[in-house]
């Protein structure tokens, strides 16, 4: 039996589509059922049944699953506790950020540490969703959060601020709220941060000039003058700032890391990296 086909099925598990188990994997959705296909064949048993929904374990591949989230969890450890030994200033560093930061801030750091350490590739992982440490999905994070995992190391870089923004040709003239929900207001879709639920109560009702997915588009949006924005303060720049929300809607930075993986020479080296310029620059100390 191949681990690596399990692997396969244990992705399908958790993700419900061949799809969605691919983009997970970073290969072809056909490749995916062939391997499903490939394991099943092996062992002599159906691991899993389509529907419209997608799949689901049968009996015999929910008794698999078990054992091979406990394989994976191995797996990983295995990982962290080999990549954490290393001495070398090479290999790869998987860094993930929000997308914001991510395209403001993290490509100079990664870029003035590479010209030191030539050797070391990254990974910029720039998602909004949290990706797991602990299962390696990343080495290295940094995160707006009031929470860190207990299992995750930790230092903290800064704390980040939310305000309503408005680009100057509006000529918004007030920070009274009843005033601004007569304005043109930029909205958030899908969005459960507590900012964003505050700014959804504050104006529910009101119909939203435009509708966004995400913080990247709301910014952009704002900056065209298109209408009054929830932001935080990271990459305003050019907007007015109209009403400042009470820092019980704001968040840490924190630089984040498993412990076993502190002790890697190049994760290590980063992360004094980031640091010492946060410290000379206060890179994520924003509002």
């Amino acid at each position: 039996m191949d681990w690596n086909d399990i692997r396969f099925v244990l992705a399908v598990a958790e993700q419900g589509t061949l799809q969605a188990a691919a983009r997970e994997l970073g290969v072809n959705h056909t490749t995916v059922w062939r391997r499903i296909q490939a394991l099943e064949k092996s062992i002599g048993s159906q691991l899993l049944i389509g529907d419209r929904q997608g799949y689901r374990l049968t009996d015999t591949g929910e008794e698999v699953i078990a054992y091979a989230r406990a394989m994976s969890a191995n797996v990983d450890a295995i990982g962290r506790i080999t990549s954490g030994k290393t001495t070398e200033m090479k290999g790869l560093i998987r860094l993930t950020a929000p997308l914001l930061m991510a395209s403001q801030t993290i490509p100079a750091l990664v870029q003035e540490f590479q010209q030191q350490h030539p050797a070391v590739q990254f990974e910029i992982l720039s998602k909004n969703n949290t990706l797991d440490i602990e299962r390696r999905e990343a080495d290295i994070a940094i995160r707006a959060t009031n929470n860190v995992p207990a299992n995750l190391i930790g230092r903290k870089l800064g704390f980040s601020r939310w305000s309503l923004y408005a680009q100057p040709s509006m000529q918004v003239n007030t920070s009274s709220l009843e005033e601004l929900a007569q304005l043109p207001l930029i909205g958030y879709r899908d969005f459960n941060a507590p900012a964003a639920r505050w700014y959804a109560q504050q104006f529910k009702g009101i119909p939203k000039a435009v509708t966004c997915s995400g913080i990247e588009t709301a910014l952009a949006c704002a900056k065209l003058g298109m209408g009054i924005a929830l932001l935080p303060h990271s990459g305003t720049e050019g907007l007015q700032e109209l009403y400042q929300l009470p820092d019980e809607f704001g968040a840490g930075i924190w630089l984040l890391t498993h412990k076993e993986l502190r002790s890697s020479a190049r994760i290590k080296a980063f992360w004094d990296f980031v640091l010492e310029k946060n410290e000379q620059q206060s890179l994520f100390t924003v509002g």
